[in-house]
């Protein structure tokens, strides 16, 4: 059986590898993705990480019946999104409110994330991690943690004793 760590492994290197990430990351967050793979040496990382792949293992793992043939990976993307002016902000879509028209407020960083997150999910669909992916749960960050924002992923592998 592949190690799970081989598995966090193979998906962290696939992610790496990716020079739509790194361009992307640069585009909006001003320099390319760092990518860790279980503990963070200096705590839980935050926006001086930014932007950050946090891969680990769910709290959850090996908890369900028949759980020796799967487990979960929790994936966690997080940034600071930043201007033309290299300056970290919240991008907010406004329309003005009237005493005629309807105002509209929509928080433009959660967005910029969760395409990112998004983004990485293709490249974990695609990856020879050393399992099979079944499910994919996303989970999004609706109320801003300014200037942080971050998006979720939950993947369950599944490594049937046919992989070996």
């Amino acid at each position: 059986m592949t190690s799970h760590r081989s598995i966090l492994t193979n998906l962290a290197t696939a992610i790496q590898a990716s020079t739509d990430v790194a361009n992307y990351c640069y585009e909006h967050f001003g320099r390319a993705l760092a990518i860790n793979v279980g503990a963070y040496a200096n705590g839980i990382p935050d926006e001086n990480d930014s932007p950050f792949l946090w891969i680990h293992a769910a709290d959850d793992e090996n908890e369900q019946i028949g759980s020796e043939d799967s487990f979960t990976v929790r994936f966690v993307v997080a940034g600071c999104v930043k201007g033309p002016d290299g300056e970290r902000y919240i991008e907010n879509k406004v329309v003005e409110r009237s005493a005629s028209v309807n105002g509209l407020t929509i928080n433009g960083g959660n967005v910029i994330v969760e395409d990112l997150r998004d983004m990485i999910i293709g490249i974990i669909r695609d990856a020879k991690a050393g399992a099979f992916p079944v499910k994919i749960r996303r989970e999004e960050n609706d109320i801003s943690h300014s200037p942080l924002e971050w998006a979720v992923i939950y993947v369950e592998y599944n490594e049937p004793e046919a992989l070996n």
